[in-house]
């Protein structure tokens, strides 16, 4: 699939990994254009945690390489960019995903919701319609399905005509089962939303504007769910080393003339 930013300059690379410099209305500028052309759209919300679990999964790393948009949701892929002289400001997934479903609503696009638990989907049944008067939802299927149901839950999504599909399973879950699905579906904007769905039905809660806007929402994360800090404590500090890493080398590293 190939990348609606690939030949755009806006299109830049964190540690050889694809990052689109767009804000939130940019994103939803695109997404609405493949609305309006019937055209399908991968969009990836680019974190230091889904970076180091590619450069482990060459699937995952695929995925990301083939993404038609790439969102810099992570502070640690805002701060790199700018180490390499880009300003540009971190577009959350959880606020896209919802500045999403609010355009949905105002164009009568039908939605799909995949993932989370029965309890937290059922709540968003009900609760979504009432918060985003005129959202459209078609299709709705928790996260706890058999593998062997899959095919049948993206044709579900397809014949009923949703043109956008927000998938909170998580990485790199989420991400296998939209590149699946963008082999079935026609049309459909696809977002991995991770742990959104649980945010917005009230089981775990953002971290308060302050801590967000001193980008520190991971921290407040790990001070909540510190079962966390094994898989982050190795994570962030091997994201941050390669990036200082890069930095400097790219100081380094004189610029080739062109003969």
């Amino acid at each position: 699939m190939a990348s609606l930013t690939s030949n755009i300059d806006f299109r830049k690379q964190v540690l050889r990994y694809p990052v689109d410099l767009v804000d939130e209305a940019k994103a939803l500028n695109i997404i609405g254009e493949c609305w309006s052309g019937n055209t399908d759209l991968h969009v990836i919300t680019l974190n230091a945690e889904m970076i180091i679990s590619a450069q482990k999964d060459k699937r995952l790393s695929g995925i990301i390489q083939e993404a038609n948009l790439v969102i810099p949701d992570g502070a640690g892929v805002v701060l790199a960019l700018k180490l390499q002289g880009y300003s540009t400001r971190r577009v959350p997934g959880i606020e896209l995903a919802r500045s999403a479903l609010q355009l949905a609503a105002n164009q009568n696009i039908a939605v799909a919701l995949i993932g989370g638990s029965s309890e937290v989907l059922n709540y968003l049944i009900d609760a979504l319609p009432r918060e985003i008067p005129g959202l459209k939802l078609v299709f709705c299927q928790d996260g706890y399905f058999n593998p062997n149901d899959e095919n049948a839950i993206m044709n579900n999504i397809n014949n009923l005509g949703a043109q956008l599909a927000l998938v909170a399973m998580g990485i790199p879950r989420q991400d296998y089962f939209i590149e699946q699905a963008l082999k079935i579906t026609k049309h459909t904007v696809f977002i991995g939303v991770g742990g959104s769905f649980d945010v917005w039905a009230g089981k775990k809660q953002r971290a308060p504007q302050i801590w967000q806007t001193c980008h520190l929402e991971w921290l407040y994360r790990l001070i909540k769910e510190p079962w966390r800090f094994s898989r982050m404590s190795s994570t962030l500090p091997n994201f941050a080393c390669q990036v200082i890493i890069e930095f400097f080398k790219n100081k380094l590293t004189p610029n080739k003339k062109e003969k």
